[in-house]
């Protein structure tokens, strides 16, 4: 495996955890609750860590001359998605 592959699968990894973690810890725990502010925030961040393994992914797919119009429209909805989620 390359170094931007495993990279790409580090920032994968870490936005699944970012979110899996505390939502695991509110359902195990009867009086664990997480503000808004800091939800808002973890989802923020694993968004942007998506979008940065799909950049990647890009960048490889462009190098070695594949498809890469699917990640590109992924990229392009989760930002929007993100642009939105820190407007309202």
């Amino acid at each position: 495996m390359r170094k931007m592959s495993k990279l790409k699968w580090f920032l994968y990894v870490s936005a699944a955890l970012l979110v899996v973690i505390p939502i695991s810890v509110a359902l195990m725990s009867d009086h664990a609750t997480f503000s808004a502010a800091f939800s808002h925030t973890v989802i923020s961040i694993a968004m942007i860590l998506v979008i940065l393994g799909k950049v990647m992914t890009i960048l490889e797919k462009r190098r070695e001359n594949k498809r890469f119009e699917p990640d590109v429209g992924a990229v392009i909805g989760l930002s929007i998605v993100l642009v939105f989620s820190l407007i309202f």
